[in-house]
């Protein structure tokens, strides 16, 4: 936390933990959501890389997404002031559509997980050997203190994308997709979004029982990050036989 946070942003961003904690607060976890949110855009990297910095800008720099030079955050009031605001609002306009639907989360493995009966899943997986989303978000892990089960992590980054890690890939999700198939009526969809770049999808859905509908392809809009170059997603729309 001291070598991605400026001294002023570590002290308010611990501050407002800390109010969480001993604030008995009955929304304690939204407020966490608030101080996560905060302490992404409150950390010592460039304004233009945001999804994967690889080390702390400390000094003024050359900003590609202003055309300037911007200088890094050194407080982090700023941000829980914007997100607080932001998760108001957010909640109004839910609060507007919110229906009497029953809605659970659960923290587990789904390859194991047991799960409700199903009409459909809708999912988004992830890439094979191209993000460690442990490590993409470890300053929350090390604010909030949640337990790190990286090592579960289906696809991460540091297993690479060998053929072995490729067909350990395949091996996972489709324990994962047919999990989700036993609690899923016949006739129910599995709409799957991915980037399918080594074409795994197909041998995934042979593995899971599926039948193949209709495959769409989808234009990611990149907002944040310096990547050039047009990015598609797959839309892989499944059916239990």
């Amino acid at each position: 936390m001291k070598t991605w946070f400026a001294p002023q942003a570590l002290r308010e961003l611990l501050a407002y933990r800390n109010l969480i904690e001993e604030g008995g607060y009955e929304y304690a976890d939204l407020l966490k959501i608030i101080l996560s949110r905060s302490a992404r855009f409150a950390r010592l990297t460039t304004h233009f890389d945001l999804d994967f910095p690889k080390q702390p800008q400390t000094e003024p720099y050359w900003c590609y997404k202003h055309s300037r030079e911007c200088s890094p955050t050194q407080d982090a009031v700023k941000f829980l002031k914007r997100y607080s605001h932001d998760t108001l609002k957010r909640i109004g306009e839910f609060a507007a559509l919110q229906s009497a639907a029953r809605v659970q989360v659960e923290h587990a493995d789904s390859r194991e997980a047991e799960l409700p009966p199903l009409d459909g899943v809708i999912t988004s997986p992830p890439y094979v050997g191209l993000i460690d989303y442990h490590e993409q978000h470890v300053y929350a892990y090390r604010l909030l203190g949640l337990e790190d089960n990286r090592q579960m992590e289906i696809g991460s980054a540091s297993s690479g994308a060998s053929q072995r890690a490729k067909q350990q890939y395949v091996e996972d999700i489709s324990a994962v997709f047919r999990n989700a198939m036993k609690s899923m009526s016949s006739g129910g969809r599995l709409v799957v979004v991915a980037a399918d770049r080594a074409n795994l999808y197909g041998e995934i859905a042979a593995k899971t029982g599926v039948e193949v509908e209709a495959i769409l392809e989808r234009h990611v809009n990149r907002r944040t990050g310096r990547r050039s170059g047009e990015f598609y997603e797959s839309i892989f729309i499944w059916r239990k036989p």
